[in-house]
């Protein structure tokens, strides 16, 4: 039995459904045929469907609107053979994509699915391009966690190294929003590229959006249909202006917060008071009821932010660092539990763990506690994540020797890495690195038997050197002979306070994959529908840059198609 509003484990401010035996019964402040509840990537793509569709659609954000959306990098995952990519001259074709996907998502959709969304890529970016998204085909061929400021092509994912690349064929799908070259010197806060151009498109066609308007409780007639909600605004204009003082304070500290930034923990934590400051004068607002003809589409994020909830269903994360933003409260999932919505896959995080660039930390051993490497460490960073905090503990050491160190601090000067990758190198090799003569005396200082991280190290340089082949399947151009000391040790585990490990929740409600209707114990629930990070979709398994970006286009639109399909209610 799942627990509700009255539960210890609740959570949230959420409230049980409120149910009418009569829609007159409510005094409706106003009606539309779609309400978007969250107004992010997902949800700007639901509203701008459903009014090419030619509906009319309220879009109601907690918030100023965007959320994580544009608070990212700017990255959407598309390929298929997309305009960009053949502009590029890289060859991808939709069987190629699903064959790579089909490696990150698992069963987490059917195939089904995974097969529509492939095939729907494509389509997808000329129709954010016919809708002003500035998309460019400068490519970066390498692997990297996040290209210079110069590239918006690039390798988003595992599909540079093995086993990937020999089931499908490597392609660039990682598309970045255009932006100015020092605004892309950072890898957050981008992604207005992509969100803006939709959202005006949208307001072009008559949206009509709600910003700082919590939605608090849904509307369900007898028939367990959702008809409409209830939310809160201000009515007040002295009451907003102060709250949005506060929260400005707030954005401007988080503007500045980092993951490789030293005490980017205590700038978060500052930013996370003053948010409850903002929110605890919000008290007093008004009520409104919006009543929904066609449906409600439920978009307002995940719960990371929602510490409470993270230690109750994902405790293994509560001490890695939040992506997104305090909009991402799990609100969404728990309005679609108070309909009857089954919510899934909740202890499912994904964890960033991107250590290239540099390069140079990526040719180096990574182990776990017992002196073993688990991972080919040209990973991606998401891959590598999950493998630490599931598989070993959450502890993990890179190894380096002083060459290798060396060489990855060259591998950052200047133009050739971002400023927060220049950082993380610096702030890895310069002030948390362990360091000894010999790699017993390393083993000793980071709690590694010397003689378990010796018989390693001889093993790896037996690959480096081509004596031997790496069961992890890294090849020997991209392995580094550690020979000469001193040896460095860098922590890559949870603990590495300098260099925070960041996450993201993956798990949200079931949905009816053809229509994104919201799965309840007896079917769908009538007149609800989710997509983002609401709902169970294609970025719900393993996590590639741009793909929650991608899942959430995706699913608002198919939502918004099913929407105007429906009878009005």
């Amino acid at each position: 039995m799942v627990a509700g509003p009255e539960s210890a484990t609740w959570f949230s401010d959420i409230e049980a459904a409120k149910i009418v035996s009569n829609e007159n019964d409510v005094e409706w402040t106003f009606e539309t045929d779609v309400a978007v509840v969250g107004l992010g990537g997902a949800g700007v793509a639901c509203a701008l469907q459903s009014l090419e569709e030619g509906l009319s659609v309220v879009a109601i954000d907690r918030f100023e609107g965007g959320g994580a959306t544009v608070a990212s990098g700017g990255v959407i995952y598309a390929g298929g053979g997309t305009s960009i990519q053949k502009a590029a001259d890289v060859e991808d074709d939709v069987d190629n994509m699903f064959n790579y996907l089909k490696m990150e998502t698992g069963n987490i959709v059917k195939d089904e699915t995974l097969r529509d969304f492939c095939e729907q890529s494509a389509p997808t970016i000329e129709w954010m391009i016919s809708h002003g998204t500035d998309l460019r085909p400068t490519l970066f061929p390498h692997k990297t966690s996040f290209p210079g400021p110069q590239y918006f092509l690039y390798h988003s994912d595992n599909s540079l190294i093995a086993p990937y690349n020999q089931k499908a064929r490597p392609a660039a799908r990682g598309h970045r929003g255009y932006v100015p070259f020092e605004q892309g010197k950072k890898a957050m806060g981008l992604g207005d590229a992509l969100f803006n151009p939709l959202l005006e498109s949208a307001k072009k066609l008559g949206l009509d959006v709600r910003t700082y308007t919590e939605v608090r409780q849904l509307v369900l007639d007898e028939k367990k249909r959702v008809i409409g909600l209830k939310a809160l605004r201000f009515s007040d204009q002295e009451q907003l202006e102060a709250y949005l003082k506060i929260r400005k304070k707030a954005s401007k500290l988080l503007s500045r917060v980092a993951p490789a930034i030293p005490g980017a923990g205590l700038l978060l934590k500052k930013a996370r008071r003053l948010q409850a400051e903002a929110q605890e004068m919000a008290d007093g607002r008004e009520t409104v009821f919006i009543r929904a003809r066609k449906g409600v589409l439920l978009s307002a994020g995940g719960f990371i932010f929602n510490k409470p909830m993270l230690k109750h269903y994902a405790p293994k994360y509560v001490g890695a660092y939040p992506l997104g933003t305090d909009g991402d409260s799990g609100a969404g999932i728990r309005l679609g539990q108070t309909a009857g919505g089954i919510a899934d896959n909740m202890d499912r995080v994904t964890a960033w763990r991107f250590i290239n660039p540099p390069l140079s930390f990526a040719q180096g051993p990574i182990l776990n506690m017992q002196g073993q490497r688990f991972i080919n460490e040209m990973s991606y960073g998401a891959t590598m994540g999950i493998e630490i905090i599931e598989n070993q503990n959450g502890e993990a050491w890179l190894i380096l020797d002083k060459p290798l160190a060396m060489q990855a601090l060259e591998d950052v000067k200047g133009d050739k890495a971002l400023n927060f990758q220049r950082i993380l190198a610096k702030i890895a090799v310069r002030f948390t690195a362990k360091k000894a003569k010999t790699l017993e005396a390393l083993g000793a200082k980071i709690g590694i038997s010397g003689e378990a991280l010796t018989a390693a190290i001889a093993d790896y340089n037996a690959i480096a050197e081509g004596r031997a082949e790496d069961p992890f399947m890294k090849t020997q151009k991209d392995a580094a002979v550690i020979g000469k000391p001193p040896f460095y040790a860098i922590n890559v585990g949870l603990s590495a306070k300098l260099l925070p490990c960041s996450t993201l929740t993956l798990g949200g409600l079931k949905v009816d994959e053809k229509t994104g209707g919201v799965m309840g114990e007896n079917g769908v629930v009538p007149g609800l529908y989710a997509a983002g990070r609401n709902a169970i979709g294609v970025a719900s398994w393993r996590y590639v840059s741009g793909l929650s970006i991608a899942d959430g286009v995706y699913s608002g639109r198919r939502a918004a198609r099913a929407m105007a399909a429906e009878k009005t209610a």
